[in-house]
């Protein structure tokens, strides 16, 4: 598992291109801490119907797990 904070994975994004958008209201100062922690083996992940499906990387709030998780990329095949 790997651990970042949201002010990292900001900065990743820009790193790989990405442009934010400014003028949207983002995390206050404090939410920038905030840690997210990434799967670094496959994981399941069950979306707001309930169906669960395994993703090569699965995040979720570190602080919080019990609250949900959010897929990156697609499904691995089954």
């Amino acid at each position: 598992m790997i651990t970042l904070t949201v002010r990292e994975i900001k900065d990743l994004a820009e790193f790989a291109g990405l442009v934010l958008d400014g003028n949207r209201l983002g995390p206050s100062v404090d939410e920038m801490d905030s840690e997210i922690s990434i799967t670094t083996e496959p994981a399941e992940c069950k979306d707001d119907d309930g169906k669960v499906e395994r993703y090569a990387h699965v995040a979720h709030f570190s602080e919080y797990p019990e609250e949900g998780c959010m897929p990156l990329g697609e499904p691995l095949a089954t």
